[in-house]
């Protein structure tokens, strides 16, 4: 029976995610990336070394290959209208085993559904899963490798040992910042148990991905390091508006997002409760009188509260000025989302069998959860069913039937520079302004993420014959590119065209 209850929460988790999918089936700006590579695997049999068709600037992609395979198993009529579906399903297969991480932390199902409800209430897990991206099935596998290589800490074995070095190298191939959250996350564990079984797994998986795969892994590796490196010399400008310059200068100028991002730099600890409340009762954890005993009886419950501690504080460090290369702080927080539901489960079930315990504190996990569905609901319908900005609208296709449209190749880009991949995917006779993979990155300096040249320079070197901007993103006024005219318009979308093309 508990597991049909398991079942029928994952299930209204699902649902919580889909509908503002199912109003706004056209949204994402990296759901097209990933769409665009499924397409060239149904192509041509394989995952794709580069796609140069698509991209002015290709290359050797480096995004592992996990998720584009999953997509290419769906037809690309299918995928384009229902890619909404995607991520809420993998979502579906994380509230399972966040239910078996609850029970298994609490000894008992309802604990194990308590941590379901908790899960799906944290905000930031509806959210990331409101899209197409490497996110939400990242934060599967990496849920699932991190389990695996816990178990074989806690009972090493040939066999844990296998599950843990098969569950790493699953992750290598999945999402290439889990790899370095698992990473650091298990450096974190290392030096609390002062044991190196974690770290002998996660070198074992890699080194297995490496030589198992005929060094495939290295090129997904590389493309981390280059980024780390790219934000290290450029995180200054991480949400800077393109043309206007860096937000601190200027914060009206951002968007919706880019000022919640600017508040989470600026804000040291507080919006990270917001991103995954629950972790605060792994903290709370930490200084129960028995905590050695719910350790004692539960091996599970003091890796679960661990490992909520372990990636918060790391959040926060990596929040800091000089570390932000290193990943967003609260990406790191997304990846203990289950662990702090099942935390949170136990410490909850705790304080509801003590008559001690007052009824604010009893109540406060369904006020908080209220409150969370409160703040979910609120930015679905802002950023998610209302955000033409990173949608495909009406507006929009009008546009690509424009461009695709014109007589000969269309070589455009786009302003702001998140039109840019869903007009690579629907534009059928040209590419944009764009790269496949993270060398392409340092090509585009000039241009992203801060305009550092004339546009009419830009344009040139890169044989630009079209523009697409949003005049709700930049003024036209603001744009200097002579030898381009405005060659059509629907709502705040202009499209300009070199006057010889």
């Amino acid at each position: 029976m508990s597991l049909f209850v398991a079942v029928a929460i994952a299930l209204a988790g699902f649902a919580l995610e889909v509908w503002p999918r199912l109003i706004n089936r056209y949204f994402g700006i990296d759901t097209w990336r990933f769409a665009l590579l499924a397409d060239a695997i149904r192509r041509h049999g394989r995952y794709p070394d580069s796609v140069p068709e698509k991209y002015i600037v290709p290359g050797s992609v480096d995004n592992p290959p996990f998720l584009p395979f999953v997509c290419s198993r769906f037809t690309k009529k299918w995928l384009d209208r229902n890619q909404g579906l995607i991520s809420p399903a993998f979502d579906v297969l994380q509230s399972l085993t966040v239910y078996g991480l609850g029970y298994a932390v609490t000894g008992a199902p309802i604990g194990g559904h308590l941590a379901q409800i908790f899960y799906m209430l944290t905000p930031v897990v509806p959210l990331e899963a409101s899209n197409l991206s490497l996110r939400t099935p990242g934060s599967l596998i990496f849920l699932w490798a991190m389990l695996s290589v816990q178990a074989y800490a806690l009972h090493p074995s040939v066999w844990t040992f296998l599950l843990g070095v098969a569950g790493v190298t699953l992750l290598t191939f999945t999402h290439r910042m889990a790899v370095q959250v698992l990473f650091f996350g298990l450096i974190g564990f290392t030096i609390i148990d002062n044991t190196a079984r974690y770290l002998l797994v996660f070198l074992v998986g890699l080194l297995f991905s490496i030589f198992a795969f005929r060094g495939a892994y290295l090129k997904y590796l590389r493309g981390q390091l280059l980024m780390i490196a790219f934000w290290m010399y450029n995180i200054h400008n991480r949400l800077a508006h393109q043309i206007r310059g860096n937000p601190t200068r200027e914060k009206k100028h951002t968007d919706f997002v880019r000022r919640i991002e600017y508040m989470i730099w600026k804000i040291p600890v507080l919006p990270f409760l917001a991103v995954n409340p629950w972790a605060i009762y792994a903290f709370v954890a930490l200084f129960l009188p028995d905590y050695g005993a719910m350790a004692g009886a539960s091996p599970w419950f003091s890796v679960a509260v661990k490992w909520s501690v372990i990636l918060f504080v790391l959040g926060i460090l990596f929040n800091t000025k000089y570390m932000r290369f290193l990943g967003e702080g609260q990406r790191y927080l997304e990846y203990a989302t289950g662990a702090a539901a099942a935390a949170a489960a136990a410490v909850v079930l705790k304080f509801a069998a003590d008559p001690a315990v007052w009824g604010i504190v009893k109540a406060a996990p369904w006020i908080v959860g209220a409150g969370c569905l409160a703040v979910i609901l609120f930015f679905q319908i802002k950023l998610v069913v209302n955000n033409p900005d990173k949608s495909v609208t009406p507006a929009l296709w009008a546009v690509l039937d424009h461009l695709n449209a014109f007589s000969g190749e269309v070589r455009i880009a786009c302003l702001p520079h998140g039109l840019a991949d869903a007009v690579t995917y629907f534009l059928t006779n040209g590419k944009a302004l764009l790269s496949d993979n993270s060398v392409g990155v340092y090509e585009l300096v000039d241009y992203w993420p801060l305009l550092k040249k004339p546009l009419r320079e830009i344009a040139d070197k890169y044989g630009l014959t079209h523009f697409l901007v949003s005049t709700k993103f930049v003024t036209l006024e603001e744009l200097d590119i002579p030898g381009f005219v405005e060659a059509f318009r629907r709502e705040h979308y202009v499209v300009l065209v070199r006057e010889e093309a």
